[in-house]
């Protein structure tokens, strides 16, 4: 993100929020047509104006979490404190690289989504849904990762009972048992659905439930890839770049 527009969106913020400082900012996504400097730059600049306190990536891969951390080494900048991952039973790559990267680099993680989308909620009119009106595909049970994530339901539901858990809980408790996971945002609609979901956050899984997620949704796997869409790289996204002129 070009420096110009990191400053605008936090002074937006700040006056919208009627507050003189931001303790975390959080990039989201990255912008791979900016250099990681400039933005490490423009963010060190607004720690140093007392307009935020820290900052963080978001849904960042691991090379480039790595490649900002040396970047903030080599010229002398602030340096990112946390990244923000999409993480859940069925969005499970960060676990590969992402979440040892962080660990590496003494990164706090919070991970965001830990119901799917709705998928975990435990709803049983989901394609109905109001996320569902937005992407109706990425909701629709009779696709291969639709039929994938029903298939995998079943088993996790009938886990979730088995342990006197709501599916929602069993969701909150696997994302927040990750030791990489410093924090899980569930972001709920409703008081209801808050209070449905935060006795999840009180439960320590015992390593025989992880095994058993395990076998149903296999570590580092993303049942649905375009989950993460916004995390593809242009060298996939872009065909002009992997090819000769």
């Amino acid at each position: 993100m070009l420096p110009r527009w990191i400053v605008r969106a936090v002074e937006d913020s700040l006056r919208r929020l009627d507050v003189d400082h931001i303790d975390l900012y959080q990039m989201h996504r990255p912008d791979h047509e900016t250099d990681v400097g400039e933005t490490l730059s423009a963010l060190t600049d607004l720690v140093r104006a007392g307009k935020i306190r820290a900052f963080g990536s978001s849904m960042f891969p691991a090379e480039l979490i790595t490649e900002a951390q040396w970047t903030a080494r080599r010229t002398g900048t602030h340096r990112f404190l946390t990244e923000q991952s999409m993480y859940s039973v069925f969005t499970r790559k960060p676990e590969g690289a992402v979440f040892p990267t962080a660990q590496r680099h003494g990164l706090g993680v919070l991970t965001f989504s830990p119901l799917n989308g709705g998928w975990l909620s435990g709803r049983a009119d989901l394609p109905a849904g109001h996320r569902a009106s937005a992407r109706p595909s990425q909701y629709d049970p009779t696709t291969p990762a639709g039929r994938l994530k029903a298939a995998a339901l079943t088993e996790l539901a009938a886990l979730a009972g088995e342990v006197g858990m709501t599916l929602p809980q069993l969701a909150v408790a696997f994302a927040r048992a990750h030791p990489a996971v410093t924090s899980v945002l569930i972001g709920p609609r409703t008081a209801g659905q808050l209070d449905g979901l935060l006795p999840g956050a009180d439960v320590d899984l015992t390593d025989d439930i992880l095994d058993r997620v395990d076998a149903i949704v296999p570590p580092g796997t993303d049942l649905d890839p375009e989950d993460n869409y916004a995390t593809t790289p242009p060298a996939l996204r872009d065909a002009r770049l992997r090819r000769r002129r």
